[in-house]
């Protein structure tokens, strides 16, 4: 008689981009690409783990590491291989992973039902991580344009200051990667918000999406639409911003989806957490 398959976790590769990305759409998670995988394997490679059984591929997960914060996610196991507990080993190995870097907090969008499980494993709920998706015609504002490449610098250092670490390596690849998707509002010189995309599953992915004067949140959105015809657009938003989460239930055409929680280990609660930062644009990869 064979005995149990044996269960593996080993570093992503880029052969393994397709089967992780896959994967995720199979899951309902629309808004994640090959890009994203792409990018989270540039970024650190140390932080990126597919679970083996047997020699089949049936998980994934990520752990990224910023400079004081580092969050878990992409955490998704193939159905048929979900009583094996592979994902509390990927999960185990992305949180040592991080732990070992000895950052101040780290982070993660915990599902309601494995809510439970992350507490066991050190983590307190903050707030909730809400879901909203929808269409709109939108229209053009004549003080919003595109981002140009040498204003990076500039919103890198605004945006560290909002989301509460460096995350420009996330940045500076979606300017690079999709251009028409990045916007700035402009008043006498002055950049006044910015707003980020990239496409998904059938949908454009919103984030982040930063309004350094509250009145520019709702023009940012609405151009941005206005580029992309009828496309579905996608954003999270946590609850702890009043202001975003307000307009986007008054937007006509967004509805809200079943959130999660954010939660945290650490002493930090900072992540994501600031006014001017309507769509965080995931604690992972901005």
């Amino acid at each position: 008689m064979g005995g149990a398959p044996e269960v593996k976790i080993r570093g992503m590769s880029a052969a393994d981009i397709d089967f992780a990305s896959g994967l995720v759409h199979a899951a309902g998670w629309a808004s994640e690409s090959m890009d994203s995988f792409s990018a989270f394997l540039a970024h650190d490679p140390g932080g990126c783990f597919i679970a083996e059984v047997g020699g089949e591929r049936g998980g994934v997960c990520i752990a990224t590491k910023y400079e004081r914060h580092g969050f878990i996610g992409e955490l998704v196991v193939s159905k048929h291989l979900r009583l094996l507990g592979l994902g509390q080993l990927l999960f185990q190995r992305a949180l040592d992973y991080l732990l070992a870097a000895g950052l101040e907090s780290i982070g993660l969008d915990g599902d309601l039902n494995a809510v439970s499980f992350y507490e066991k494993m050190g983590f307190r709920k903050v707030c909730r991580s809400l879901r909203f998706r929808g269409k709109f015609r939108g229209k053009k504002h004549a003080h919003v344009r595109p981002l140009r490449p040498e204003e990076l610098d500039r919103l890198c250092g605004l945006d560290r200051d909002f989301f509460g670490d460096d995350r420009s390596f996330f940045l500076r690849r979606r300017l690079e990667s999709f251009p028409r998707n990045c916007l700035v509002a402009e008043r006498d010189g002055e950049m006044r918000g910015w707003i980020m995309a990239r496409p998904g599953d059938n949908l454009l992915a919103v984030g982040p999406w930063a309004a350094i004067v509250p009145e520019e949140a709702a023009p940012l959105l609405e151009h941005l639409a206005s580029e992309h015809g009828s496309e579905t657009l996608r954003l999270g938003v946590l609850d702890r911003n009043a202001g975003a989460v307000r307009l986007l239930r008054s937007w006509p055409g967004f509805q809200e989806g079943i959130h999660s929680w954010r939660m945290v280990r650490g002493p930090s609660e900072r992540l994501g957490d600031h006014p001017a930062l309507y769509a965080i644009g995931s604690g992972a990869k901005g």
